[in-house]
């Protein structure tokens, strides 16, 4: 038996693939200004990015027409067209635009800003109305740790992604995940106020489609023990990454392992 094609299944457009979307994008290309306009492929291919696109637009809190206008601006790019695999420059792409688009908005400063969350204050500024407290309550609060102020860099958390990946988390739910977590950490200013507000976070573990338990797992791995007096804290996956750990170190630890297995719950993943 050949391989099947497109053709045997009509509801499959041909620019779904790598090689695909490449031939349309030359096209438009050549076709000069105005095309994407008046194409009817064109816009056949926009509306199949929102489709695509929508799961991420809701984990950043962003509509969907943020992460079509992305993809679009990618698919212009002439880099796009030369790559190896299209798509995935778009998905980058889409993915750093409507995060940083998020971060942005939490920390009212400009998009391209926000691309580099190293730059970022450790906490976003207080806005009208956000607080019951006076102002003097605000100022005394407790000072952010250092640890908490480690934020994993992109390498970082897909060494976080593979390590998950290699226990059989979906590559996606893994980066969403870690991603959402990560985020989080940067906002909150330390772990345990960032895990007591993932914790209760009701609406990722639904956008995933995991448990809410695996999901509290999760994040309890991934930022580590919650800080009690006179327990030692675990570190966690986050931690690790940042200092350099490697997925296939992370594999060596089999109580981390088992953990993460166990955080699968009751064979979601299946």
């Amino acid at each position: 038996m050949g391989s099947t094609s497109n053709a045997e299944h009509p509801s499959v457009p041909s620019f779904a693939s790598a090689e695909g979307l490449r031939a349309v994008l030359n096209r438009l290309h050549e076709a000069g200004p105005g095309a994407w306009r008046n194409d009817p492929e064109a816009r056949e291919l926009l509306l199949f990015a929102v489709q695509k696109y929508r799961r991420l637009a809701l984990k950043w809190h962003r509509d969907e027409a943020d992460a079509a206008h992305a993809a679009f601006l990618a698919m212009i790019a002439s880099n796009t067209r030369r790559a190896d695999d299209p798509w995935a420059i778009v998905t980058t792409a889409v993915s750093r635009t409507l995060k940083a688009e998020t971060r942005a908005d939490r920390h009212m400063i400009s998009t391209e800003r926000a691309r580099h969350p190293q730059k970022l204050a450790k906490e976003p500024p207080v806005r009208a109305g956000e607080h019951e407290e006076f102002v003097f309550d605000i100022l005394r609060a407790a000072p952010v740790s250092e640890e908490a102020g480690e934020h994993p860099d992109e390498s970082g958390i897909a060494e976080a992604v593979r390590f998950l990946s290699a226990l059989g988390w979906p590559a996606d739910v893994a980066q969403a995940g870690v991603e959402y977590v990560t985020d989080r950490l940067a906002s909150a200013g330390n772990r345990d106020t960032a895990f007591e507000s993932l914790r209760r976070d009701a609406s990722i573990p639904a956008q995933l489609d995991i448990p809410r338990s695996s999901w509290t797992k999760l994040v309890r791995l991934l930022l580590g023990g919650k800080t009690r007096p006179g327990v030692p804290s675990q570190r966690g996956i986050l931690l690790r990454v940042v200092s350099g750990e490697t997925a296939e170190v992370l594999l060596t630890d089999d109580a981390l392992v088992l953990d993460v297995v166990e955080a699968t719950g009751s064979g979601w993943l299946e």
